[in-house]
């Protein structure tokens, strides 16, 4: 697992998608608004991506063991 992260659960990563979902931006929002939601969005992707190498990790270990 990565260091200094907590097993990150496919509930954590759902709800965290479902509250920062990614979809293009409105024609409407200011640039600030713009780059505040794609920062949101970025540590959802970030942790989706920790998450498949905690999983990778853990099924590693698991063979190596077996």
């Amino acid at each position: 697992m990565e260091k200094g992260l907590p097993p990150i659960t496919d509930e954590l990563i759902e709800g965290l998608s479902l509250a920062f979902p990614q979809r293009h931006p409105n024609l409407s929002m200011s640039e600030k608004e713009i780059w505040y939601k794609a920062g949101q969005r970025y540590v959802v992707d970030f942790l989706i991506e920790q998450q498949k190498r905690q999983k990778e990790t853990m099924l590693t270990t698991s063979l190596l063991e077996s």
